[in-house]
């Protein structure tokens, strides 16, 4: 009896179990249904959920993709957003389209209101271009960030320096061969100037990341890749983890407007395909390897879509956006997105650079299994189905809407500005920023953001969230 009665008393004493207890597939089931806000709290409730949180970051990530987020400008009159206000524009502002409402989310020098994303990653990665025009990426949610190589280690792009060694202006040297007679000779336009803060605008067009950077043991990142689309010329460049230049791609005569990874993770040996678009809308497959210094190999794929924008030319045209999108393995859809000048709220004709677009019609068009480009009917669901494709300057994506993205709605472009830059543009002519439901020829801006779409400083971008590195 007394044995019995110290068992229970020991029993008793037994401190029982708390949420710290919770053992990790428990926490990983319950990371899995919560919005990216929770996730990023979680780990700081204690050591063991912090622990169990980076364990399975990447599992989770993989399991559920989180639901795009809109960055938005920043609103220049807000209170605590002013210049000299402490830690001021140190915060980038983020509308989620699950919950349509926005989060102020703390991130790294140099200041997110001086940078210019130029691409969005599925990662969850950013490529910024800061005031000095230097190339970073960024992973906003985490904080964390490694630098790209300098933009005057482009062949084209020279900068002049004072005697501390800034950089006091660039300037950017054209030059293309003049074959027309059969002579193989150069011909060079003469060097622009551009200060620090300007040439972000004249030389990036767009950049991908190829692969995203692992964090090593040492601290260090590694097993990036970005590939750049960058001006004159609309050349293609690329620079891998521990490169200290870029590398420009022999692509002669080619003007490149867009660049998708392929959907199939990299194979043996860390390759990854690349599909990339000029314009005219030709497509080139480009095998990368993304962990030796290899010239990518280059493989044509699809001919010039000539069949585009209702019978208009638009290769060139201000009024005209081509975006290239990988639906499913190997199967490619060009997306034609057709904008019109808001002219009627002018007394008078604005400049070029000031002119505001708005976006009237998208057209789709298909690569098919007869080996041409086939336009496609957005109606009634059509060939997106259970999609939705998110486009702008920074990225071209597309998402599948199922049970978990309720709040995404199918066959649905969702559009962020994509003009021309420039330093006046970005800063002074509204944002052509909406939602296209290809169904019924809508276009209205995103749940939730029409209040803050009417800041214009930094342009809005896609930003697909990710809590691990």
């Amino acid at each position: 009896m007394a044995a019995m009665r110290e068992l229970v008393g020991a029993v008793e004493r037994r401190p029982s179990p708390g949420w710290s207890d919770l053992q990790g597939d428990l926490l990983e089931s319950v990371l899995v249904r919560l919005p990216v806000p929770d996730r990023l709290r979680l780990p700081a409730v204690c050591t063991a959920w912090r622990s169990a949180a980076a364990a399975s970051a990447a599992r989770v990530q993989a399991v559920d993709v989180p639901s795009p987020w809109l960055m938005l400008p920043f609103n220049q009159t807000a209170r605590g957003q002013r210049r000299g206000a402490g830690d001021t524009f140190s915060k980038a502002r983020f509308l989620s389209l699950s919950e349509g409402r926005t989060y102020d989310i703390p991130q790294p020098a140099p200041a997110v209101s001086d940078r210019l994303c130029v691409g969005s990653s599925p990662d969850g990665w950013l490529v910024t271009a800061d005031a000095a025009s230097e190339l970073h990426l960024l992973n906003p949610l985490t904080g964390a960030q490694v630098q790209l190589p300098p933009p005057d280690t482009l062949p084209f792009v020279h900068a002049s320096r004072d005697a501390d060694g800034r950089v006091v202006n660039y300037s950017i040297r054209c030059c293309f061969d003049e074959d027309e007679n059969g002579d193989d000779a150069d011909m060079v336009v003469p060097p622009e100037s551009f200060a620090p803060d300007r040439l972000r605008y004249e030389l990036y067009e767009k950049a991908i990341l190829v692969s995203a950077p692992r964090e090593r043991h040492t601290g260090s990142w590694g097993g990036y890749t970005v590939m750049l689309i960058c001006q004159p010329l609309s050349s293609l460049a690329i620079a891998r983890a521990g490169d200290t230049r870029w590398t420009l791609l022999d692509t002669p005569s080619r003007r490149w407007v867009d660049t998708v990874c392929a959907n199939l993770a990299a194979g043996a040996g860390g390759r990854q395909l690349v599909y990339a678009m000029d314009s005219a809308g030709r497509v080139d497959a480009l095998d990368v390897d993304v962990t030796a210094d290899a010239t990518p190999t280059r493989e044509a794929v699809a001919p010039a879509c000539c069949c585009c924008c209702s019978g208009r030319a638009c290769s060139m045209s201000g009024t005209c956006s081509r975006y290239l999108v990988e639906l499913s393995p190997g199967r490619l859809l060009q997306v034609h997105r057709l904008r019109e000048a808001a002219h009627a709220r002018y007394r008078c004709e604005p400049r070029p650079e000031r002119v505001e677009y708005t976006t009237v019609d998208a057209e789709l068009f298909e690569w098919t299994d007869d080996d041409r480009w086939a336009q496609v009917d957005g109606n009634n669901a059509g060939v997106l189905g259970g999609r939705a494709l998110f486009l702008g300057k920074n990225a071209s994506l597309c998402v599948a809407v199922d049970g978990c993205r309720s709040e995404l709605k199918g066959n649905c472009v969702y559009f962020t500005d994509d003009g021309p830059w420039s330093h006046d543009r970005c800063r002074e002519v509204a944002q052509d920023v909406g939602v296209l439901d290809l169904a019924d020829g809508s276009y209205r801006p995103p749940r939730g953001a029409a209040s803050d779409l009417l800041w214009k400083w930094p342009p809005p971008i896609w930003v697909f969230p990710s809590c691990t590195d």
